[in-house]
């Protein structure tokens, strides 16, 4: 049986990403910490599904916006998929050095 390569994932609107969990979808009391954590931080964030393996530079994953975290209206979505994308290059990058 190949592994799961599913995740739930926090992701900010500056690409920086948490995983919450594998699987099942994180709970309400999760997602309401990592809300206030972007709070904290002066970020919007979304609750995503990342489907692929997040350490192969070879194949993309899939990123599946679930639900806006916070302030996600005011931010841009196509960036911070991008600058997620930028950060896990340079993570796999490190990673196989």
């Amino acid at each position: 049986m190949a592994p799961s390569h599913l995740r739930w994932i926090v992701l900010a609107s500056d690409g920086r990403h948490s995983t919450l969990g594998r699987d099942t979808k994180p709970d309400d009391v999760a997602l309401a910490a990592a809300g206030a954590a972007l709070v904290n931080l002066g970020l919007a964030g979304w609750l995503v599904r990342l489907e692929g393996d997040y350490w192969s530079r070879r194949k993309p994953v899939v990123l599946t916006m679930i639900q806006p975290l916070t302030h996600a209206a005011d931010a841009d979505w196509p960036a911070a998929v991008a600058a997620f994308e930028a950060c896990r290059q340079r993570t796999s990058q490190r990673s196989s050095a």
